[in-house]
């Protein structure tokens, strides 16, 4: 019974994350995003507020991270739906460490990834990207609003097809 027990509220939490994951909150009631600066490809800096007025799609993933990697080819699919729309933005923060730059940077070429390819050092300890966006595993969604607002902190992945809802609804807002 007990055992029962324990795997009805594993079911339960694993349920509700997802049920609560594929909505957006009130728009009266979203924290400011956090904003942090990062350097993209090409050692530019980046800033999540240089998107201010546009929806922002971030992923935080990592080179060596398999569930990342297996998002790949939904995220250029959910990317493609949106192709021609300048009011979304898909931004991409890989976590990988100082001596996997290389690593991040071949694989964006290889696979072809496009969007704003940023990398957080480490994690982003200089901007505190992991601790502000609360980030307790990988890959982990974020869904800004136009206002700047964090819409949801854990955002549907792009292969779950509520992704590409919560973005339609974001940008008609």
């Amino acid at each position: 019974m007990k055992e029962t027990n324990k795997n009805t509220f594993r079911l339960f939490i694993i349920l509700g994350f997802c049920f609560f994951s594929s909505f957006i909150s009130d728009v009266n009631e979203r924290p400011a995003a956090p904003n942090f600066t990062l350097d993209d490809i090409t050692g530019k800096k980046v800033s999540l507020s240089d998107f201010k007025g546009k929806v922002v799609y971030i992923d935080f993933w990592a080179t060596w991270c398999g569930p990342c990697l297996a998002e790949i080819p939904h995220s250029k699919k959910l990317k493609d739906k949106f192709v021609g729309n300048d009011s979304i933005v898909f931004m991409y923060v890989s976590v990988d460490n100082e001596d996997y730059i290389e690593e991040w940077k071949a694989l964006v070429k290889k696979k072809g990834l496009t969007g704003v390819q940023l990398i957080a050092r480490d994690g982003g300890k200089e901007e505190r990207v992991g601790e502000r966006y609360g980030l307790q595993f990988i890959p982990r969604f974020v869904l800004i609003d136009k206002m700047g607002r964090v819409a949801n902190f854990e955002a549907p992945a792009p292969s779950d097809s509520h992704a590409e809802v919560l973005i339609k609804q974001l940008l008609t807002e």
